[in-house]
């Protein structure tokens, strides 16, 4: 069954590719007017300069018009900025961040061409920082820039990116490491999306949930934006504190390059044909969560990976090289808790456990609710992570940390084509086509579904006032000048994405959105009025969910866009026409009606 898996996923893909077609045109489409019509701004190389406290600020050059974008040391701490003589200061739109540290890496090549084009392509570089009270410490040589991330490096212009420092120091703040993510937030006209979901994440108590910092970026003296830089992901004492496998593995091989070993592949594993394993193989195990088609494209990269027999798709990240032995381990520690979660009493056949002696039941609550109540497009989808320790420490698997929070309360990016805005879903992480079969599953336990609600009436409910009163417009006037500044350096990015609506207005949806959010799940799980569920089919991919309380009318149906066909209308499963009047007592299913 296993071994026509990959032909499977191919169909699929290619599949995926004609019907997802549209809705990425309209994106590119946009993007492209913006570049022709001059609205963009492009860097040039002829362009001046000023300077800042020995760093080389470009002005950008948009519409006819020079911007000096300056870092928060110039107005918070009243920096001199030096313009070159013949330069004429009033025919420059100046611009100042606040309140933010201003981040310089300059590259060994001296462009980020390189790194904008491939992420796999790694620069050396320096990396130091201006802090907003003008203080100017942290310099280091960078052992590497790359670019990062899957969509948000291949749909937008300002892209995410990777560093590696040449030694472990603390950053910004942070504890000290060698790796750090700056998160972009393209699609994200608030920029703060992400920093809102880390900060729910750790009132939640998951791992790595401490919040990150946002700063300026000069990118080889280029201002390249508003970035929210944060710690990686990764096992380490000072971040994911579990055993570390793989340098137990480099150590018991007396070597550091685990990857110079041959690869072993089975029909549903790939891992190293390392020699000699650790005594104890049990534990660390890092492990990320893919869908199918991306899963697929991946598989020359991902060093190590396992597929479940219900085709749930993970990558090892560490150890990334993990042994043959290692990798049938923890294939079959996630296939029995697999087994247990989707059996309908919650036993393994195969072990005779109860799912709830094999995962951390209190970490996977929380983990649903954070992707569930930020309405996360890719919650269980993607960049979904597990870990499981060395048995002697803990011998069941935990869901955390939680990553990727652009695409979160009702934020809804053009280039993904029509996403729901709505603050009224109660998905069970089931909406999306790629979604796993886990927490559907476990949200049909009564035990869990019973840890579900006393945690979010006790621990939640009243915190979403708080994000909405006092944790947003912290971070929005935090961010607010920096903000501006992004604005008019990724315009035509704004424009593309159909986000033109000035900040305030975006800040307020979002605001707006929290209090809603709130008043649908405390009536959803705290006042336990049953919620019906009415999926919108286009062909036989689902289009919308809207979800209603038992009892009550549908709303208005979905409006459709599309280029590829004339909607004609929506109609019930059986064909008739849907009674918008009448109270819903069931789950419903319409189907659209396509003129092509």
């Amino acid at each position: 069954m296993k071994r026509n898996y990959i032909i499977g996923i191919l169909i699929i893909v290619f599949s995926i590719f004609f019907l997802g077609f549209y809705k990425l045109a309209q994106f590119q489409t946009n993007y492209t007017e913006a570049v022709q019509t001059g609205t963009i701004g492009s860097p040039e190389a002829d362009v001046p300069h000023v300077t800042v406290a020995g760093h080389d600020i470009t002005l950008w050059l948009r519409d006819g018009t020079y911007y000096g974008f300056l870092p928060s040391a110039c107005k918070d701490a009243g920096l001199d900025v030096e313009i070159p003589e013949g330069l004429d200061p009033s025919a420059i739109t100046w611009m100042y961040s606040e309140n933010l540290p201003a981040v310089f890496i300059d590259t060994e090549s001296g462009s980020a061409e390189q790194i904008n084009t491939d992420k796999n392509i790694r620069e050396p570089g320096h990396i130091s920082v201006l802090e907003a009270d003008g203080s100017n410490d942290f310099q280091l040589p960078l052992t590497y820039i790359k670019g990062r991330g899957n969509t948000s490096f291949t749909e937008f212009d300002k892209k995410p990116y990777q560093i590696k420092l040449a030694d472990s120091a603390p950053f910004l703040g942070m504890d000290a490491a060698k790796k750090w993510i700056f998160t972009a937030n393209a699609s994200d006209p608030t920029l703060v999306r992400n920093a809102l979901s880390q900060n729910l994440a750790g009132h939640l108590g998951l791992p790595q949930s401490n919040e990150g910092v946002f700063v300026d970026l000069y990118l080889n003296g280029e201002y390249a934006g508003n970035y929210y830089v944060t710690e990686k992901i990764e096992v380490r004492n000072t971040r994911l504190h579990i055993t570390d496998l793989e340098k137990a593995t480099e150590i018991a091989n007396n070597t550091t390059d685990l990857s110079q070993y041959e690869t072993a592949w089975t029909d549903t594993t790939k891992a190293k044909q390392i020699p000699e394993d650790p005594e104890d193989i049990t534990g660390g195990y890092l492990i990320e969560r893919d869908f199918d088609d991306r899963f697929l494209k991946e598989v020359e990269i991902n060093e190590s990976y396992f597929i479940t027999d219900a085709n749930e798709c993970f990558i090892l990240r560490s150890p990334e090289y993990a042994s043959s032995a290692q990798t049938a381990y923890i294939d079959n520690y996630v296939q029995s808790v697999e087994n247990a979660v989707l059996s309908p009493d919650g036993i393994d056949p195969v072990s005779g456990k109860y799912y709830a002696e094999l995962i951390d039941v209190d970490s996977f609550v929380r983990k649903y609710l954070l992707e569930e109540i930020t309405a996360n497009y890719d919650g269980g989808v993607a960049s979904s992570y597990f870990y499981k320790d060395i048995s002697s420490k803990s011998d069941k698997l935990y869901a955390g940390p939680g990553w990727d929070y652009d695409v979160t309360w009702g934020s809804s990016p053009a280039y993904l084509g029509y996403v729901s805005s709505s603050p009224n879903k109660l998905s069970r992480l089931a909406d999306h086509k790629d979604a796993s079969v886990w927490f559907t599953a476990l949200y049909a336990k009564p035990d869990f579904y019973e840890k579900i609600i006393a945690c979010y009436r006790d621990e939640i409910s009243a915190y979403l006032q708080v994000m909405a009163d006092e944790v947003l417009p912290l971070l929005a006037e935090t961010t607010a000048a920096s903000a501006a500044m992004d604005r008019v350096r990724w315009d035509a990015q704004y424009i593309a994405n159909e986000a033109e609506e000035d900040r305030e207005t975006a800040l307020a949806f979002l605001s707006d959105y929290i209090v809603k959010r709130k008043a649908f799940l405390d009536k959803a799980w705290i006042e336990q009025i049953p919620v019906q569920r009415a999926a919108f089919y286009m062909d036989v991919e689902i289009y919308d969910t809207i979800y209603v309380f038992r009892g009550e009318p549908l709303p208005a149906l979905p409006d459709v866009n599309i280029d590829f066909a004339t909607f004609l209308g929506w109609t019930l499963a059986d064909g008739s026409t849907p009674d918008l009047s009448a109270p819903v007592y069931t789950d419903m299913t319409f189907q659209a009606i396509l003129q092509y």
